[in-house]
């Protein structure tokens, strides 16, 4: 079935705003592709009625965007931009650990002191971490905390 321009620009940009969820910077290019593709079916390149011609562009100018990001404009980026995916303020915040945390393999803990609101967060550790235990922040990456045994 044939999809409408907006149906197709609607779509691009729920999956370009999922990139916030979901961060990694790679289903952004497909949310670019299918704004691509509502571009391309609104201005007559596409026809409106073919489905597959629209399906197939869709996947080929996003894996050609996403390409082009990871083998070429990423490396031009990658000194200029700061890492966002790291918060200097969460270090030296306490908690305790909710689920075991094993190197490798990511545990839960629990925060004394909520940051942003949030208590609960995802964490990973170089040491073994039982439950109960006590542990010290060093560092987030992306929406994990490292962190390390409090002592």
């Amino acid at each position: 079935m044939a999809l409408s321009p907006l149906v197709w620009l609607a779509a691009g940009i729920v999956i370009m705003a999922l990139e916030i969820i979901m961060p990694g910077f790679i289903i952004f290019w497909f949310g670019a592709g299918a704004v691509l593709t509502a571009l391309f079916v609104f201005i007559g390149i596409i026809p409106g009625d073919a489905a597959e011609i629209q399906w197939i562009f869709f996947f080929l100018s996003s894996l050609a965007m996403l390409g082009a990001w990871q083998f070429f404009f990423k490396k031009r980026f990658k000194g200029e931009t700061a890492d966002l995916s790291r918060d200097a303020t969460l270090a030296n915040l306490r908690g305790r650990v909710t689920s075991r945390i094993t190197p490798g393999v990511p545990g839960e803990v629990e925060l004394y002191n909520p940051y942003h609101g949030i208590k609960k967060w995802h964490a990973e550790s170089a040491d073994t971490i039982e439950v109960g235990e006590e542990i010290l922040v060093q560092d987030a990456s992306g929406i994990r905390l490292i962190v390390t045994r409090a002592g």
